[in-house]
């Protein structure tokens, strides 16, 4: 049921996403920033609710590949882990980057940032689909 959760969320994160980002193309970085700190929290409540429910003992690697949503990938529910966690893992940082440096002013590394966070994103969506 989490899963199923975040991986629709991750969706609608998106579109959100794309959204935050034509704003800021349209010069409307005030609306922009307020759209992608939302993003960011919301994200940082995905990776507690992973944190807690992996601290409350629920084992994500014995899921059952049966029950995955699209079921594409790897044989081993272990590799699919493995594979978007290469993703997920350097996403949040990614992630805090781009939104510090933001935040900051720092419109040079704020562009870099983004092209990694975008890239990490984009993978951690596809393996979320694909996998679970």
């Amino acid at each position: 049921m989490y899963i199923r959760f975040l991986q629709f969320s991750v969706c609608a994160l998106t579109i959100v996403i794309v959204y935050g980002i034509k704003q800021a193309k349209n010069g409307n970085i005030s609306l922009h920033k307020k759209i992608n700190l939302g993003v960011l929290a919301i994200t940082a409540v995905a990776v507690i609710g992973l944190l807690v429910t992996l601290g409350m003992g629920f084992e994500y690697k014995e899921m059952k590949i049966a029950e995955s949503l699209l079921n594409i990938g790897p044989e081993s529910m272990e590799q699919r882990i493995l594979i978007h966690r290469f993703f997920s893992a350097p996403l949040f940082f990614a992630l805090i980057v781009t939104a510090y440096s933001g935040a900051k002013n720092k419109v040079s590394l704020h562009k870099k940032s983004v092209k990694y966070t975008a890239f990490f994103w984009l993978g951690t969506l596809i393996t979320a689909l694909l996998f679970f």
